[in-house]
């Protein structure tokens, strides 16, 4: 019987790692991430809202919240607090997982030398604050490390900051970002650190083209075509490549700005979406309801195109 017990155990520990949950995320974008309050951006985060994503088919929510303008050095604002819990329980009880990222912090890029203190700080703060929650809830410990903050200097932030985490939360999943904003070149350069991390990447690939009118920047690109042979092959060749690495990897942005034409728009996100699954990889769709929307929130509805991008099979309902 000891011989039979000992081969179980050993058939256990060889086992692999059981696979990154996510499938089909969407971001719930310029709503917790807006450094001054919720809706300065334009959105405000409804529960009408996760409702619709849930019964379109969606299995995890990502949500970006900018706690650094929220730290007084101690803890983090108790209301701004209580209302990202809310919102995380709410998606919870949809059963939708939540990906909490740490978004905004532009210090930390600039220099993140000095600025790690603080960061580690609130890490430390929001593992004692998450403690015994339900699985379904994901840290993703820094949105886009970019700048001074490089993969190098992103490696040694996360392993510090799961020092912090892993004593409270052994078994809870935590994404990674590699550096030049999350780029697809920084993903082999980007380490695991143990097997309940996941390396992340950003895709906007043309930039000139899922960027064009963008009106936060100062001087955006102007109507850019999209759609011949090369253009697809370059798609499904950069994420064929972020596919073969070893261990699990998550597409945790990937979007168009609501100015391209939308033919163009949905072509191009179906597109990316087909290339992550064909490679084994769950994606997150940037957004929801703002510049990159899948959402029409005035009138209540999913835009014409957006689900048939990103789901294979479309409920008719329109009460989806």
């Amino acid at each position: 019987m000891k011989w039979i017990l000992a081969l179980i155990l050993c058939a256990f520990c060889a086992a692999p790692a059981r696979a990154f949950p996510v499938e089909r995320c969407v971001n719930l974008d310029n709503a917790l991430n807006a450094p001054g309050y919720e809706g300065e951006w334009g959105y405000r985060i409804e529960r009408a809202h996760l409702d619709r994503i849930a019964r379109a088919g969606f299995d995890t929510v990502r949500l970006p919240v900018d706690f650094s303008t929220r730290w007084d050095g101690r803890r983090i604002d108790p209301a701004f607090l209580a209302r990202t819990d809310r919102v995380i329980r709410d998606a919870l009880d949809r059963r939708l997982r939540v990906i909490l990222t740490f978004h905004g912090f532009d210090a930390l890029r600039r220099d993140p030398g000095p600025e790690s203190g603080k960061f580690l700080a609130i890490w430390t703060f929001l593992a004692r604050h998450y403690r015994g929650w339900p699985e379904g809830l994901i840290f993703e410990l820094y949105n886009e490390p970019a700048g001074a903050l490089t993969t190098r200097r992103a490696n040694a932030l996360h392993a510090s900051a799961l020092a912090a985490i892993r004593p409270l939360h052994p078994t809870r999943w935590v994404v990674l970002d590699g550096g030049d904003w999350a780029s697809v070149g920084a993903l082999r350069r980007l380490k695991r650190h143990d097997s309940r991390t996941v390396r992340s990447f950003h895709y906007y690939e043309p930039w000139e083209f899922t960027h064009q009118g963008a009106e936060w920047l100062d001087a955006p690109p102007g109507e850019t075509r999209w759609g011949s042979a090369a253009d697809h092959a370059r798609i499904s060749r950069d994420i064929a490549r972020a596919g073969r690495l070893a261990g699990p990897v998550f597409l945790g942005e990937f979007g168009v700005n609501h100015r391209v034409r939308p033919d163009l728009r949905w072509a191009w996100t179906e597109t990316v979406r087909r290339a992550a699954e064909e490679a084994g990889i769950g994606w997150c769709h940037w957004g929801f309801a703002t510049n990159f929307p899948l959402y029409d929130r005035r009138n209540g509805r999913w835009l014409d195109g957006a689900l048939p991008a990103l789901m294979e099979r479309v409920l008719s309902s329109p009460e989806l």
